[in-house]
């Protein structure tokens, strides 16, 4: 059992150290640890037990030691700290293990996770076979070898089936739809979602989590919602949550490209010179406002930027620019071109957004059909050509690829309009959702408050999962790993490192008064310190209960 606790620990480490993300390690060691304290560990219990308070026994062994008038008391806990002490000892080795492996393989580039995410380990499993160990050895003194195996081969079951029940009852809640007073009806997993991210985000528990903060917060201020998140009041709001942190111009820019070879024109728009034709060439002129600054730009900002609040926005702002840039690997402005509009400023006038003929006809020159003021609309044409090629009603160039692809190409932009999309859904509901009463008279609400009912009796009585909770809450996740799919609008996976053995602590939604979700809903589970207090009283009684029968036991 020493040296299977050695094999398999090395293993481990050297597994961790190859993982490709902390989350993937997350996932690893928590099956890991599951099987060294619920076989490993437990068989070596029991095993010892066995040995300590049977075989010796049976052997006389212990008999020929106590007629050497050695104290019962004193012998018996002589053996159970000689337990205690192996136990701990294979603990301990297997933590050094782990750590030793993990940092050769890694050549000694440490994440300290790995370091609090052991150290959890080597705390919890102290914890868990200080209470096997006293469990083990009241069954071996109140019943015979053979009903203590089988009491221990149900109990090593039911570590393995702890969190089922838990299991259940989220996996049928996914077909739940929670109606609220004002005729919105959300999907329960929405909201358990909305919330959770609400106290990540306030907890700075996500990837780019000063970023994350200053966006999510600026929305919830403003109440912006995800009906009205392109209304021009809320566009004027977002551009100034962006100007604030100094990464946008507000001054115009005005760009420029010549000799554009018309490919077609809007046929709808009669303020379109009726003479230009297919092959005809134009110089252009656009002049924007409030657009993006270059990365460069950006770059110098954050060597010039003392405030350190704003700092650390800006450098998660340009690790998410780079990340996002990877991801999509350097074709952003296709993946993402529907983004550009909302904070496309057109500045419009006849001398400052146009397009000016080349080579104009006697009659156009009289007619004055040499410049056209363009519209946003124009803009948004001639922009999805060149990038999808797609046709629609309007102004269409053939050779406007620099224009689009270089000059109108803010990848900044791009960035803040995804971190927007990110966030909208979840703090549009999480608004909606804390200032809404829940109608309590819908069908799926009371199934919902009727399962968690039932859950909450019965985890009081689950010791095992509940002391699950004493890890898993205290370790976490790691949580530079939780973040939005890129390619999606706003898909954040916030459990993905559960393990479906483990419990975990589950909060149920908290109404108040008013029939609305309780904004510390959060926090509305049963606390694992209440399961250490039951398992130490359990565990304090079987140790007196064991030293009462083998001070009285007839040898």
């Amino acid at each position: 059992m020493n040296l299977s606790t050695i094999v398999v620990s090395i293993i481990v480490g050297i597994i961790l150290a190859f993982a490709k993300s902390g989350s993937t390690q997350v996932v690893i060691f928590n099956f890991y640890i599951l099987f060294f304290v619920c076989c490993l560990m437990f068989v070596f219990i029991l095993r010892m037990i066995q040995f300590f308070f049977n075989k010796n026994f049976e052997d006389k062994t212990t008999y020929i030691v106590l007629t050497n008038q050695v104290s019962r008391t004193k012998f018996f806990i002589a053996q159970y700290l000689l337990i205690i002490i192996i136990c701990v000892t294979n603990i301990l080795i297997s933590f050094l293990i782990i750590n030793l492996f993990y940092a050769t393989f890694t050549l000694f580039k440490y994440d300290i996770f790995i370091l609090r995410m052991t150290s959890m380990y080597v705390l919890y499993c102290l914890l868990a076979t200080f209470f096997l160990i006293n469990f083990i050895t009241f069954l071996i003194f109140m019943f015979t070898l053979q009903t203590t195996t089988i009491i221990c081969t149900l109990l090593l079951a039911l570590s393995f089936i702890a969190n089922i029940p838990m299991s259940f009852i989220k996996a049928n809640e996914k077909s739940y739809n929670i109606q609220f007073e004002n005729g919105q009806i959300f999907k329960l997993n929405d909201i358990y979602d909305a919330y959770t991210l609400n106290n990540n985000i306030s907890k700075g528990n996500l990837k780019y989590p000063d970023l994350s903060k200053y966006v999510y917060d600026y929305f919830i201020t403003n109440k912006m919602t995800q009906d009205d998140f392109s209304s021009s009041k809320n566009i004027n709001l977002r551009t100034k949550m962006w100007s604030d942190l100094g990464l946008i111009n507000t001054a115009p820019v005005v760009f420029t490209e010549t000799n554009l070879k018309l490919f077609s024109k809007p046929l709808r728009d009669k303020t379109v010179p009726e003479s230009w034709q297919k092959g005809d060439e134009f110089n252009i002129q656009l002049t924007l406002n409030n657009t993006f600054i270059s990365e460069s730009a950006l770059d110098t900002l954050i060597a010039k930027t003392t405030n350190q609040k704003i700092l650390k926005i800006l450098k998660d702002f340009r690790n998410f620019s780079n990340d996002i840039k990877i991801y999509f690997k350097n074709n952003l402005q296709y993946e993402k071109y529907d983004l550009f509009y909302d904070f496309l400023f057109l500045d419009s006038g006849i001398d400052i957004s146009y397009l000016e003929k080349l080579n104009p006809s006697a009659q156009e020159i009289e007619q004055q059909w040499i410049k056209y003021a363009l519209k946003k609309q124009d803009v948004k044409s001639f922009y999805e050509y060149a990038i999808l090629g797609q046709n629609s009603d309007g102004f269409r160039f053939s050779n406007a690829n620099n224009l689009v692809k270089d000059q109108l190409n803010f990848n900044l932009m791009y960035t803040a309009r995804i971190i927007e999309q990110y966030f909208i859904k979840y703090s549009s509901n999480y608004i909606i959702m804390s200032s809404t009463p829940v109608a309590k008279s819908s069908a799926d609400w009371n199934s919902y408050t009727k399962g968690r009912k039932n859950m909450r009796f019965l985890s009081y009585f689950n010791l095992y999962s509940g002391l699950w909770m004493v890890y898993t809450g205290n370790l976490g996740f790691y949580y530079d790993d939780i973040w939005f799919s890129p390619s999606s609008d706003s898909k954040i996976y916030l459990e993905d490192q559960k393990n479906l053995f483990l419990g975990y602590p589950e909060y149920d939604l908290k109404i108040s008064s008013t029939n609305m979700i309780e904004k510390d809903t959060t926090a509305n589970y049963v606390k694992p310190w209440y399961y250490l207090a039951i398992l130490f009283s359990i565990s304090l009684i079987s140790f007196l209960i064991a030293l009462y029968k083998f001070r009285k036991f007839d040898f």
